[in-house]
Formats: C-alpha cells, structure tokens, sequence
C-alpha cells in the first residue's frame, strides 16, 4: 500500500506580526531620534562642549541600537532582552533628562548660548572668557542670571520620537517584564505631575 508523503513542516521559529511591528517601530524612532540629537548638537555648537559632545554620543547610540533591532528583526533573530531593558531604561532616562533641562535651572550652566544663538530666546552669558549682553534677567552684580532653555520644536521632536520609541521597546518586553515596566512608567508619569503641580517642574 503507497502512503502519501507530505512536505516536511517549516518548524523554523517565526517571530509574531504584532512583535515585529514593534520592532520596526522601535527601531525607526530610535534612528529618528538620533538624527534629531545630531541636528540638535549642530544647533547647540554655541555652547558648552559638554552638550555638543553629549549630544553626538547619544546620537551615535540611537542609531547604533535602531540598526541593530532592524538587523535583527530582516534575520528574524530575536532581540536580547536586556538590551532592549537596558534601550528602554536609557530613553526614559533621556525624557527624563529633557524635562530637568527645560523645566528648571539645574542645566542652565550647559546651555550658555553666545549672541549668534538668539534663536534661543536670546539669553547669552558669559562663553570663552568674554562677556556678552543678555536679554534675560540679570542679578544684582549685573551678571546673567542662568534660565533654562526654551523648548523648541526640533527638541519637541526629538521627545515624541523618543516616546515613540519607549512604547515600542516596553511592546518588545516579555508578558511579566512588560507589566513590571509599564506600571513603573505610570508612576514616573505620575511623579513628574506631581512635581509640576508643585511647581517643581516648570
């Protein structure tokens, strides 16, 4: 008696449509989100070298990881969980940063912009040894008083690229990590409405 031969089954692992969405998302925003750090190093050329470095290194790790994930996601590899906890904790972190630098003063002193900069809402200090006029408030020694820095569309962009990009990462975590990670960003979100309804942040 013949017997009918079925072609052997494809048992290679397939990741899941919804987790590669994810993984696609995550890693468009985090290359977006590096762009936008290098365009914003090239507008901060003005002031401390410190913001201009930090910039192009945060820059050159976004895209890094966003190659990565997308490298991964066309070999069909699934990303190491750590990593993408560690992505996650980092761009939260960024947000976080962010936040403290234009909601109040802590940063000030990185954000020192020459005259050039107006764009900034022409707050200048002192920058390489000289002075120059400030169109902000100014202290009883007639030295700038340190604000912080407006926030600005391109900075905009770069926080909704890298929300984008925590919603993506927290999507790619494990059912139990992923629980963990989201009722740890509602409390941060809850922790920084409070800090702005107590004037805090602001």
């Amino acid at each position: 008696m013949s017997t009918l031969t079925l072609p052997a089954a494809d048992v290679r692992p397939r990741v899941p449509y919804r987790r590669s969405v994810w993984r696609w998302a995550a890693a468009a925003t985090a290359v977006a989100a590096g762009g936008l750090h290098i365009a914003a190093a090239v507008e901060h050329l003005g002031a401390h070298d410190v913001v201009v470095g930090f910039f192009l290194l945060v820059a050159l790790g976004q895209i890094g990881f966003g190659a990565w994930v997308a490298v991964s996601s066309w070999a069909g590899i699934r990303p190491d969980v750590r990593l993408v906890a560690l992505a996650l904790i980092g761009t939260v972190g960024l947000v976080g940063l962010y936040l403290v630098a234009h909601t109040t003063d802590l940063l000030a002193a990185f954000q020192v912009h020459d005259t050039a900069a107006g764009h900034h809402g022409g707050t200048t200090g002192i920058l390489q040894g000289h002075s120059t006029e400030t169109s902000g408030p100014v202290a009883l020694g007639l030295e700038p008083v340190s604000t912080p820095e407006p926030a600005g569309l391109l900075g905009t962009a770069t926080v909704a690229a890298e929300m984008l990009t925590v919603l993506a990462l927290t999507a790619l975590l494990p059912e139990r990590r992923r629980s963990r990670a989201t009722d740890a960003l509602l409390c941060l979100g809850g922790a920084v409405w409070l800090l702005w309804l107590t004037g805090v942040l602001g």
